[in-house]
């Protein structure tokens, strides 16, 4: 895969970021974000009949699934196959087809600019060392991975929200309990990715060693015990998986 697919890919997922925090539909204001996300940063590659094709698919598949949205009660599962595809359409875009490349002028024009004078040896910079590869799985792990834990938590009619799909029917209290278990689960992600991708393996059981103890106390409940075991496993494995492949990945990209 090319560093241009990469590049393209990572500009999806940093405008999915939007999800990150928002169990509904989005605002328009947050869909006008992650549109204006989308489009800014596909202008890094050359203008054309194809950048005009590439954003109308893009744009489609997000009106779509924020059609969608508005209609189901569980939105987690929408947003995964509109990944999905939004994968599929940048996989055959940046395919050797079409040949697509960076827009070298504009970012020649940029990197003269000020303060934004270390974007095109950051790009570079990526394109050398597999950097892009490891930051599409960072991307992964801190949103992607939360659509898919809390789809599968749901499918096992585990944790707080498995009837309903959303927390409108929490208290106050059980709300902050749902947010900062959320906010802990994404720490835990990344933190294991982190020490698989550093190959510091061993620090894995001190992430879970950490979370066990702060949880000590609450473990008697046992549903919430359960619910927390199985968000736990859930939540190392994806950030494992995501890890060895974002490994694999980039030593066959060094190796080419």
């Amino acid at each position: 895969m090319s560093s241009e697919f990469f590049f393209a890919m990572n500009v999806v997922l940093v405008s999915r970021l939007v999800f990150l925090l928002r169990d509904g539909p989005l605002s328009v204001g947050a869909h006008a974000i992650r549109i204006g996300v989308l489009a800014l940063g596909l202008l890094a590659f050359n203008p054309g009949l194809w950048w005009v094709i590439l954003f109308g698919a893009l744009l489609a598949v997000s009106l779509a699934s924020h059609l969608l949205e508005t209609r189901c009660r569980r939105t987690e599962g929408i947003r995964l196959v509109e990944l999905a595809s939004e994968f599929l359409i940048v996989s055959v875009f940046f395919s050797p087809w079409f040949g697509i490349s960076y827009n070298g002028p504009l970012l020649a024009w940029v990197a003269r600019a000020g303060n934004f004078t270390l974007v095109v040896p950051l790009i570079e910079r990526l394109s050398r060392h597999g950097s892009e590869a490891v930051l599409m799985g960072a991307l992964l792990v801190l949103n992607e991975s939360n659509l898919f834990l809390r789809l599968s938590l749901a499918g096992l009619r585990v944790g707080p929200v498995a009837g309903t799909g959303t927390a409108a029917n929490m208290t106050p209290a059980d709300r902050r309990e749902y947010n900062t278990g959320r906010v802990i689960g994404l720490l835990e992600r990344s933190a294991i990715y982190a020490a698989v991708m550093t190959d510091q393996v061993a620090a894995i059981g001190l992430v879970l060693a950490v979370k066990g103890l702060a949880r000590f106390k609450e473990m008697d409940h046992r549903p919430f015990a359960e619910y927390v075991l199985v968000g736990t496993l859930l939540s190392a494995l994806c950030a494992v998986t995501v890890a060895l492949l974002v490994k694999s990945l980039a030593s066959l990209n060094m190796q080419h």
